[in-house]
């Protein structure tokens, strides 16, 4: 109740602001005038036009300016009276509109003046300029998913592999310079994964490593925004794709975009299933007070995933200063891993001595509703706006699993000793809400300067059921395994406030801002005993600073500081038991939120246009770092005790890291660019606060090249690579990996709007998972493997008319069509 208080006092405060600034305009002799040029074709603004007012009596030049970047122009203290007002740029058709400030409306808005394309002007004009794959820029990088030729009939997980300083490892955990981000859809929360959302309704992927305090503290190396795809284009246009895949997938999908006079629609529905088999293999050694042995595990199986994604909104232009969104967005699917397994226990020498065999199937579908509605107001002054928006997410979902497991002797005798047959089934569901309410005020306090205010509310709530059924040989009858069963309700409410102050002093930049944020949590678990828990963290202030000063030859360097935090994800913190492949794991109630103080310098040079070069020297602190724990333990099991190593995370002392990251983009020849980055750091993990010689460290890097070449017959070639070394863990490691990926494109028709496309994901079949793992009793290796190398065939045809007519219907007055590029004969 307090935060939606606190929202409304914000929003009521920044209408107030709007009121007062549009009344400030009125009164006395003399007003405003002003207004926004945008483009007929595209609807985006048109910067650095000629706009003049001239006197309606003789045509005398009264004043005159550029429009910003954004489109926008203004007049201020023009006094009463009938003028004319005269655009002119290169390329479009001049516009004269006539424009009155009479008394008691001295503040007149002429709303958004369209400008035309003069065609003559434009002929023989060839447009060479296209937007290249990677961008940078000191404070965020951004991907450009429509130049990312290998993802293509791929998911938000094969793009983000595609990113420069982003890494993705077998199970689809995203790290960025070796920490966890906060991944955003749109710039707000989801409860989508990466792997339910299809590639192809990706515009583009952007890079925060170290934000400012505008952004959510949340994640310890910065935001990962995806960004879907929306155009405003005038007329209809959009897109339709399609293919297949050497595993057996097949993908399609479309997307609309229908914009006429104040209203834009936008539709997209994806379809996507994906087929492979995976492989793992667990190889223990027991370490007993008088004897050792050794457990030899082997999962073999298929993985299917199948989903639709559908999107459809709409945005209000209500005037030039007013925008109202809404879009609905559909998400269903069924994912699923089924597998054999086979188990082999071993003796001292390594002899085996039985075996046993059965499956090991988990199936899950589900269905996820996101609902948006925003709302702009922009003010006449550049850059001054307010912002307001609501999101509604909701998951609802079934899971189910199967597990058998019989022994034999090496005779291949079924037998009962050590341990009697297992064979258990678990059904469940389960629901998710997401809401997120957001408002942001923006005001260029001066021509060099702007302040930043926000206030922003999540909640989530999460409720699950699982009953798992196990058989006892000894009645006949399925009986409630309570380890493997669980009934949860979890709820987290986290307010956040902030303040950003920026400017500039010539060539030095400054920002200097602070969010805080305070968070709620409770819990209850009712299969298990004192798993109720409720957590109060009190204000935590999260301060950001960023000094910029640029120099000459067209090259800038960055300092910048923040404080971040990542709090336990509800699954850390539920005492939930899930077994799987001779494994253990469970949350942790008493786990804490870690803190981590983010220092960043860096260096960005631009050569001729065609070579950018980025440097980053960053360091990070962080204390109570949560890590995973591994520790010997027994389950009962079908009322069987067996002995595993069971995970659960903890608050290690501290982790530190401190490296380089390199990022360079050149231009070699017309028509190829390579874009290199290589990220070196690092890390240590003190746990010593969990017991002795909890406490590793070492030096990894991470390196991705990325390569498009444009070659003769309107051909384009696409090679990505990249290396991870070892990642450190204060029980272990993991082993290095690598996998190159290749993809090349056709396009057809006079206007390239067919192409196909050819991809081959993992040339070289690297892509698995390797660890190793040390506890008091046991040393573990695991390896776990799954259909990477991946053939895709895709054909996609772009299809558009821009049309401002389409509707065959006279705009009203204040519309954006052919009307304002007439005389406004009445003022």
């Amino acid at each position: 109740m307090r935060t939606f208080v606190f929202l409304g006092i914000l929003f009521i405060t920044g209408i107030a602001t709007a009121i007062a600034q549009e009344r400030g305009r009125a009164g006395g002799g003399s007003g405003t005038i002003y207004g926004k040029l945008v483009d007929a074709a595209g609807g985006k603004p048109v910067e650095y036009a000629s706009v003049a007012l001239l006197r309606q009596a003789d045509s005398s030049l009264v004043t005159g300016m550029l429009s910003k970047g954004n489109g926008d122009f203004s007049f201020e203290q023009v006094a009463q009276g009938r003028y004319i007002l005269r655009v002119n740029f290169i390329g479009y058709t001049t516009i004269y509109k006539n424009v009155q400030l009479a008394p008691g409306n001295s503040s007149k808005d002429v709303g958004n003046v369209v400008l035309k394309a003069n065609v003559r002007s434009l002929a023989g004009v060839e447009v060479v300029g296209e937007k290249p794959t990677y961008t940078m820029a000191i404070d965020k990088k951004v991907f450009n998913v429509s130049k990312s030729l290998a993802t293509t009939g791929g998911t938000a997980e094969d793009v983000l592999k595609q990113v420069p300083s982003v890494n993705v490892d077998i199970d689809g955990n995203v790290s960025v310079r070796n920490g966890s981000p906060t991944i955003f859809v749109d710039g707000r929360p989801t409860t989508l994964t990466i792997d339910q959302i299809p590639a192809d309704a990706i515009e583009s992927i952007e890079v925060i490593t170290n934000p400012s305090a505008k952004y959510d503290a949340e994640g310890i190396s910065g935001i990962l925004n995806i960004v879907l795809k929306k155009n405003r284009k005038a007329g209809i246009n959009g897109t339709a794709n399609a293919g297949i895949s050497s595993l057996g997938g097949v993908n399609a999908g479309a997307n609309l975009n229908l914009r006429q006079d104040r209203f834009n629609f936008f539709l997209s529905y994806n379809l996507r299933s994906r087929k492979g088999w995976m492989n793992s293999h667990l190889f223990r050694k027991n370490i007993g007070s008088d004897t050792i042995t050794y457990l030899d595990q082997y999962q073999d199986g298929d993985r299917f995933r199948r989903f639709q994604f559908g999107r459809v909104g709409v945005d209000w232009f209500i005037d030039n200063r007013n925008t109202l969104t809404i879009s609905q967005g559909i998400v269903a699917g069924n994912f699923g891993n089924d597998n054999d397994q086979t188990l082999y226990d071993l003796d001292a020498s390594q002899q085996r001595i039985r075996y046993g065999t059965g499956i090991d199937n988990s199936e899950r579908s589900f269905r996820n509703y996101s609902t948006q509605l925003g709302f702009k107001h922009t003010f006449a002054k550049t850059g001054h706006e307010l912002t307001a928006d609501v999101n509604y997410n909701r998951a609802n979902g079934d899971n189910s699993t199967d597990y058998s497991l019989q022994y034999y002797n090496m005779a291949h005798e079924p037998i009962v000793e050590p341990r009697q047959p297992e064979l258990r089934y678990g059904r469940g569901d389960g629901n998710t809400t997401y809401f997120t309410g957001q408002i942001d005020y923006v005001d260029p306090v001066t021509e060099n300067s702007k302040l930043e205010a926000g206030l922003r509310t999540t909640a989530r709530t999460f409720n699950n059921q699982m009953t798992t059924m196990g058989l006892n040989y000894q009645t006949g009858e399925f009986e409630l395994d309570s380890a493997l069963s669980n009934r949860y309700h979890y709820k987290e409410h986290v307010n956040a406030a902030y303040v950003n102050y920026s400017g500039t002093i010539k060539d030095f930049g400054y920002q200097a801002g602070v969010r805080a944020e305070q968070s709620f949590y409770n819990g209850n678990m009712q299969s298990a005993k004192n798993s109720e828990y409720e957590i109060d963290y009190p204000v935590s202030l999260f301060p950001s600073v960023f000094l910029s000063q640029k120099l000459k030859g067209d090259h800038e360097l960055q300092a910048n500081y923040s404080r971040r935090i990542r709090r336990p994800w509800f699954r850390d913190l539920l005492p939930n038991l899930e077994y799987n492949a001779q494994s253990a794991s469970r949350g942790n109630p008493a786990l804490r939120p870690e803190f981590t103080n983010s220092f960043e310098l860096s260096y960005l040079k631009t050569f001729a246009q065609k070579h950018n070069v980025m440097v980053s020297l960053y360091y990070r602190n962080t204390n109570n770092a949560i890590t995973d724990f591994y520790t010997d333990t027994t389950l009962i099991l079908n009322d069987q005790p067996q002995k595993v190593v069971l995970s659960y995370p903890v608050n290690a002392a501290t982790r530190n890291a401190w490296g380089a990251e390199f990022t360079v983009r050149n231009e070699i020849l017309p028509g190829w660019d390579i874009t290199t980055n290589l990220n070196l750091a690092q890390t240590k993990v003190n746990a010593d606060n969990l017991g002795t010689d909890l406490t590793n460290s070492g030096f990894v890097w991470f390196g991705k090249v990325n390569s498009n070449t444009k070659l003769p017959w309107n051909l384009l070639l696409q090679v990505t690579g990249n290396y991870e070394s070892k990642r450190i863990q204060p029980q272990g490691e993991e082993a290095a990996e690598y996998q190159i990926d290749m993809a090349i494109r056709k396009d057809f028709l006079k206007d390239k709007s067919l192409s196909v496309t050819l991809a081959l994901e993992d040339i070289f079949n690297q892509d698995r998972d390797l660890s190793w793992t040390r506890t008091e009793f046991a040393e573990q290796e695991r390896y776990r493997k799954r259909a990477s190398r991946e053939l895709r065939l895709n054909v996609s045809w772009r299809f558009g008319k821009m049309d401002v007519n389409l509707f065959k219907r006279r705009v009203n007055r204040g519309g954006e069509g052919d009307q304002q590029q007439q005389m406004d004969n009445d003022g």
